[in-house]
């Protein structure tokens, strides 16, 4: 009698997973994959969202990018919405920028939509996602925006420009590449940018453990002003870091942001206030990143107390 229950239940649990994968299947459309270089890579259309998004080595709970079908100009994820506040940092309008990691493309043409006469520069390691950006995406290039194929961190020591602004978004799955994260590589990046320049990077992590801190001490021994954006929806922050000292105040920050998107007219909400980190705790059992000790998929789940 047990053996039999036992044997209806796997029976029922087999059926409902069955169902469920069904369900999942019936909604989405995968209309690319490929195996780059570098990763799987996969575009799905989910059929009743209207959306479309590319995916990474099947991470469906993480694409690295998407669009909705039916407004392709729409800035889709919370992370990119929220990485655009940081104009309100920058004293002046954006002439030159760098995005670090192309995804989509999304945000590159979002801001080449708002910025048409600024010069844009995206950088992208995998010529695959170069290709779904420009097929699938609505990605194209122009006079003013070029994207160049090669590893981040090579373009950032080999290029001879200097940005106003710098959009980090160099997510491999659910991981920044360690390069990209380590003291060095900022001080290099530091380098790349204009006098009052800002730098801009998405990062993923729960704020309970030594990575996060760990990003945030490095973040601090290079810049002289570091401000967090936290999504409200998502568990992404926007490291808003400045080549100058930075006084945030809150009303001066806010008029400033809602003039931008005024004048631009821009479709997003600009006028977030950062998450105040210093008051959680800033430093406790975190070292600095460096090109000899950044390790980041094991610091993500070592927690931090309080």
């Amino acid at each position: 009698m047990k053996r039999a229950f036992f044997m209806l239940m796997i029976l029922q649990l087999v059926i409902g997973s069955s169902q469920a994968f069904g369900d999942h299947k019936k909604f989405t459309k995968t209309i690319f994959e490929k195996n780059s270089l570098y990763q799987f890579i996969m575009v799905d259309d989910d059929l009743k969202k209207n959306e479309r998004y590319v995916l990474v080595n099947t991470k469906k709970d993480r694409p690295q990018g998407g669009i909705s079908i039916n407004d392709p100009d729409k800035l889709l994820f919370e992370y990119t919405r929220l990485a655009f506040t940081s104009l309100a940092m920058l004293d002046r309008e954006p002439e030159d920028v760098l995005f670090v990691g192309l995804g989509a493309g999304v945000m590159p043409r979002y801001f080449n939509k708002y910025y048409p006469d600024a010069n844009v520069d995206a950088v992208e390691i995998d010529p695959v996602m170069v290709e779904v950006a420009k097929k699938f995406f609505h990605f194209q290039e122009k006079a003013n925006l070029k994207v160049h194929t090669l590893d981040g961190r090579v373009y950032i020591k080999r290029t001879i420009n200097k940005y106003d602004m710098i959009f980090l978004d160099a997510y491999r799955g659910e991981n920044i590449p360690f390069h990209l994260t380590t003291v060095e590589f900022l001080r290099e990046l530091k380098g790349k940018l204009k006098e009052g320049g800002v730098v801009a990077s998405n990062v993923l992590s729960k704020p309970n453990n030594k990575y996060f801190w760990s990003m945030i001490k490095t973040y601090k021994e290079e810049f002289k002003s570091l401000y967090l954006f936290k999504g409200k929806k998502s568990g992404n922050f926007i490291f808003v870091a400045t080549v100058n000292k930075f006084q945030m105040k809150r009303n001066a920050f806010l008029a400033r942001a809602s003039r931008i998107q005024s004048a631009r007219g821009m479709d997003i909400n600009l006028r977030r206030l950062p998450w105040d980190y210093e008051s959680g705790g800033f430093g406790w059992n975190s070292k600095i990143l460096s090109d000899d000790f950044a390790p980041v998929n094991l610091y993500k789940h070592m927690k931090i107390d309080n």
